[in-house]
């Protein structure tokens, strides 16, 4: 039992599989093994019913050989056969398609095995056949172990209680009693045949119970990874690389991008232990998660101190310059209980712009969703020359929000790359009754 378990229990343990029991090949794992009973169960219902089928078939093959087979009673074995045990085998049959019997099916097996040696026992004592512990019962015992789909356990106990059954009616029944000699050499056999049975279905289920734990893990790898590609690239595009695609680009024309950044961060990190500078930003950047999600739009990546995020973007997507507007008026107001490490209050500039874009993933190893145009560089500029608690944007920005947003004329502002360029303050939505006028 110790090699058994050390063995077996080592060679699935250190491929990262569940333990299985030496003897029995059960998960260890009562959860895993429950799993594994429900899928076969489910997955070879189907097995089971064209196993019944052949079983029908070979029945209905050996009818007439009952007729020149037996040499009492052959009409009346050969008529039970037809219609007795084969009748019994379609209303098992048909009881597999009920709800019930779905997964229920190794019972409906177990009886259909033990009907038929009960009747092969019978015909074989009543039949007058001068040997009734017929050597051929073997063929029954290897059904039991290779055409039926039993779980392992489930296969050993239904074989030999058939062979049990069939030997002990052939021998308690049978008269004149079978020569000993004759008899023993058919019980050997059969037991030969249940050890050779055992250890092929041994083997088998070994192989089916790895496939399935091997499976199991290779399906929750794939979900991980596909968890892990839905949080670092928007799901619709994580979505289309999973469906193949090995190039994703966009070219979009009308998005509103937004950086926030982070007022004075590099004399904070300077300044502060490193531990708390991460944490501060750390709980700044969890406030702005929550807030994309509630706004709908995409959360692009974070740069040091720089957060960024995309209003229509990545294609499909329903977030519109207002959806922008109203995440960066929140952003301002989830930061008046932010506090530097040092107890003084966190503030944050925010810039926007709009206009059109390209998209797409970056990368093989590290994959990155980014944009690049006019517009990002822009609403960049817009953040790094704004004000400490206030929202900067340009002039399409203002055009976008249409009247529903009031806003302050800063005046023209040195624009890296750009040259002068006037911008205003976004201050906030506009009164329903203001909007009306």
């Amino acid at each position: 039992m110790r090699f058994l378990h050390t063995h077996i229990g080592r060679d699935t343990a250190e491929r990262g599989l569940p333990p299985m029991h030496p003897l029995t090949l059960r998960f260890v794992d009562r959860e895993w093994d429950a799993r594994y009973r429900e899928t076969q169960r489910e997955d070879n219902l189907r097995t089971v019913r064209l196993a019944f089928l052949i079983t029908i078939a070979i029945n209905l093959v050996f009818v007439p050989q009952d007729l020149f087979f037996f040499p009492e009673n052959a009409e009346t074995i050969a008529l039970v056969r037809a219609l007795g045990v084969n009748g019994l085998f379609l209303a098992i049959l048909g009881l597999s398609y009920t709800q019930h019997f779905r997964t229920r099916w190794p019972a409906l097996l177990m009886l259909g095995a033990l009907v038929y040696t009960l009747f092969q026992a019978l015909a074989n004592v009543y039949g007058g056949q001068p040997a009734p512990l017929d050597h051929a019962f073997v063929i029954v015992i290897f059904a039991i172990y290779a055409l039926f789909p039993f779980f392992y356990i489930q296969a050993v106990v239904t074989a030999l209680l058939a062979t049990a059954l069939f030997v002990a009616i052939t021998l308690g029944l049978a008269w004149p009693p079978p020569d000993f000699q004759q008899a023993i050499y058919a019980v050997m056999l059969m037991l030969t045949a249940n050890i050779i049975g055992l250890i092929a279905l041994r083997r088998v289920e070994k192989l089916r119970r790895l496939d399935f734990a091997n499976n199991d893990l290779i399906d929750r790898e794939r979900a991980r990874v596909r968890e892990l590609l839905d949080r670092i690239l928007p799901k619709s595009v994580a979505a289309r690389l999973r469906d193949g695609e090995s190039q994703v680009v966009e070219q979009l024309a009308d998005v509103t991008v937004l950086f926030a950044d982070v007022e004075g961060f590099t004399n904070i990190a300077a300044e502060c232990a490193p531990e708390e500078t991460l944490a501060m930003l750390s709980d700044t950047f969890e406030r702005f998660d929550r807030l994309t999600r509630k706004h709908g739009v995409e959360k692009i990546k974070t740069i040091g101190d720089a957060y960024m995020v995309a209003a229509g973007a990545p294609k499909g997507s329903t977030a519109d310059a207002r959806a922008a507007a109203g995440l960066a008026l929140d952003m301002l107001a989830s930061m008046s209980d932010c506090r530097r490490p040092d107890g003084t209050p966190l503030n944050i500039r925010i810039g926007m712009a709009r206009g059109a874009i390209i998209a797409g993933v970056v990368g093989d190893s590290r994959f990155l969703y980014d944009l690049w145009g006019d517009a990002v560089n822009t609403a960049s500029r817009m953040e790094t020359t704004g004000a400490p608690g206030r929202i900067q944007v340009t002039r399409e920005v203002v055009e976008a929000l249409d009247g529903a947003y009031a806003f302050e004329a800063r005046g023209e502002v040195e624009v890296k790359g750009k040259g002068m360029m006037p911008t205003w303050w976004l201050l906030g939505p506009v009164a329903a009754s203001e909007a009306a006028d």
